[in-house]
């Protein structure tokens, strides 16, 4: 079987080459998303803003019918991409989150695109939930801060350029990703304590690069 790493690779050079690929998630975050599915056990994803699909893209291909994908997307160029991109895959696609089954309890929440009430969403989350901030996305991260004030957060960064062969400037750094874990277990807890370690190296190797 691949490795996560070579599987985001893969998925990275992938839909780089596809339109509308100046807005795909970075090579880390792929990474990292796989990441965390396997070490938690996650089943039940739902992703806000499925873009061209980059993320289910590479979660489908690499775990397969173990995963059950829901996302939300609304703009039509995207909706077009999202049929063609994974027509072999198993998910459910829906325009607005009206549409999305949220007595449904989800191991991970994946925000990649604009939702006006978050709030909706906090009872539809299993227990020891995770949640991915794919980007900057400054006000949607303070809304789950607000909504979640006791769980663990991270900024996980990357200490690798982009790659040359992919649609980022390989100039720079790899985008990150934003984690919260809503109700730890310890499990988390240890990962969580060894990603704020790994974010610590990551900013000083960029510093001293």
């Amino acid at each position: 079987m691949k490795s996560l790493k070579q599987s985001a690779v893969e998925t990275y050079l992938e839909f780089s080459s596809f339109e509308g690929s100046q807005h795909i998630a970075s090579q880390f975050a792929i990474y990292k998303t796989l990441q965390i599915i396997r070490k938690n056990n996650l089943k039940n994803i739902l992703e806000i803003g499925l873009g061209i699909g980059t993320l289910p893209s590479a979660v489908l291909n690499y775990f397969g019918s173990e995963i059950n994908y829901s996302g939300t997307e609304d703009n039509e160029f995207c909706l077009k991409s999202l049929k063609e991109h994974l027509k072999s895959k198993k998910i459910e696609i829906f325009k607005n989150l009206d549409d999305v089954n949220l007595e449904k309890k989800y191991d991970l929440l994946i925000i990649d695109g604009k939702e006006p009430n978050l709030k909706r969403i906090a009872n539809s989350l299993s227990q020891n939930a995770i949640i991915i901030i794919e980007g900057d996305r400054m006000n949607q991260y303070q809304e789950i801060l607000h909504m979640f004030s006791k769980s663990l957060f991270v900024h996980m960064t990357s200490n690798k350029k982009n790659h040359p062969k992919g649609v980022f400037d390989e100039n720079n750094w790899q985008g990150g990703v934003k984690v919260f874990f809503i109700n730890p277990t310890i499990k988390q807890k240890i990962y969580w304590v060894k990603e704020k370690l790994n974010t610590k190296f990551n900013y000083l190797k960029r510093k001293n690069f």
